[in-house]
């Protein structure tokens, strides 16, 4: 009976024991797959083809600085026109105010003038001249062949010829340089308003300045018009001596005008070679580009020279980068489909990228677009968690 009553009693207190253990075990287990899930992302292959999303392999790269300047916005020199008078005269008739757009060849403004009026009729002289010694060489010519005249003749004629022809040549001349296109020459003839002289542009733009009033008496070389290209402009900035070094031709530079509203991409087009004795710094000449004519010559602009340091460093988007209250993460592939999320410490940026100073390493497989979306993601995890 004694053994019996053993027996029952150490079933009864396996079968009480054995449960609770089993439970605890499987509670473990849990915790510990819960775990290394925690800040991980499993996406499928159509939400990834939603989000667009996009991974970048982290590699070294070159690093850069910003350098800093106040500039002025100006005229692109090798661009501006100036549209002077060859020859006096007095203005007839203007096509242009100040503010127009202008195409190639466009009229611009129209003079009279006494001096071109007496080289066009030199001109026309001298081609009926040429003309008729040409007819008299062609006849002299016939008549030799036929032994009617002598050859001192006909080497008169051609004599005659040569000399008209020069003439023609130099009246020519004369015309090309008061400012006669070739083709307003040949058909001189036909005209009826000798000594009027219409200028044209030599190249689109915009008329930035027009220095002139009809009816006014003009001198030889004087400035009429300014045509410039308001789309491409200079940036005149003045660079420290001690930040020269890192400043090179063709580096990429933002122009920020000083309200901060428009930024504008540029480039280092040249370097003064010689620092100004004063404020001991060097000019720096940027070109940029200004489809809407938002800049305008003799405007301040602040000035960010994206120059090269020598270093490397491992360089992201500012997209890849999420704000999680206080901290800066990032999201990197383990697999395809599967993104952790990666606490970092970022640097300062410059040109659209920030350096990655401390939480990754070269090789790791980078969420660059789409992180946000990630970010939401793990976000509704964690609130169905909850």
């Amino acid at each position: 009976m004694n053994i019996l009553l053993t027996l029952i009693s150490l079933l009864t207190l396996s079968g009480i024991s054995a449960p609770p253990a089993m439970a605890e075990g499987n509670g473990r287990a849990q915790d510990t797959t819960h775990q290394e899930q925690a800040g991980e992302v499993h996406l499928t292959a159509e939400q990834i083809k939603q989000i667009g999303l996009k991974v970048e392999t982290l590699r070294p790269q070159s690093d850069t600085e910003l350098v800093r300047a106040p500039g002025t916005v100006a005229f692109n020199a090798y661009r501006l026109i100036d549209v002077t008078s060859l020859v006096g005269g007095v203005v007839h008739a203007r096509y242009v105010r100040l503010g127009d757009r202008v195409k190639r060849g466009q009229k611009l403004i129209t003079l009279t003038s006494t001096a071109l009026a007496q080289a066009e009729a030199g001109f026309l002289r001298a081609e009926a001249e040429h003309r008729k010694s040409r007819q008299d060489l062609v006849r002299m010519k016939g008549l030799a062949e036929q032994k009617i005249v002598s050859q001192a003749r006909l080497q008169q004629a051609e004599s005659i010829h040569q000399s008209n022809h020069a003439a023609l040549a130099a009246a020519r001349a004369t015309l090309a340089s008061y400012g006669l296109r070739g083709r307003d020459i040949d058909t001189l003839i036909r005209h009826s308003d000798y000594g009027q002289l219409t200028l044209r542009a030599s190249r689109s733009g915009v008329i930035v300045a027009d220095n002139f009033r009809l009816g006014q008496h003009l001198a030889a070389g004087t400035l009429l018009i300014q045509i410039a290209d308001t789309q491409t402009l200079w940036v005149e900035a003045r660079i420290p001596a001690m930040q020269l070094s890192t400043v090179r031709m063709g580096q990429t530079a933002t122009i920020i005008s000083k309200n901060g509203r428009h930024r504008y991409v540029g480039k280092v087009i040249n370097i003064h070679p010689r620092l100004d004795a004063a404020t001991r710094t060097a000019g720096v000449r940027l070109e940029v580009k200004d489809a809407n004519t938002t800049l305008y010559p003799g405007m301040f602009v602040d000035v960010e020279i994206h120059a090269e340091t020598g270093k490397k460093a491992l360089l992201l988007p500012r997209e890849a980068f999420q704000r999680e209250g206080g901290k800066l993460i990032v999201f990197v592939e383990k697999a395809p489909g599967h993104y952790q999320r990666r606490e970092v410490r970022a640097g300062t940026a410059s040109m659209g990228r920030i350096p990655v100073l401390q939480g990754l390493a070269a090789g790791d497989r980078v969420v660059v677009k789409g992180a946000f979306s990630v970010a939401s993601e793990l976000a509704k995890a964690g609130f169905a968690e909850e």
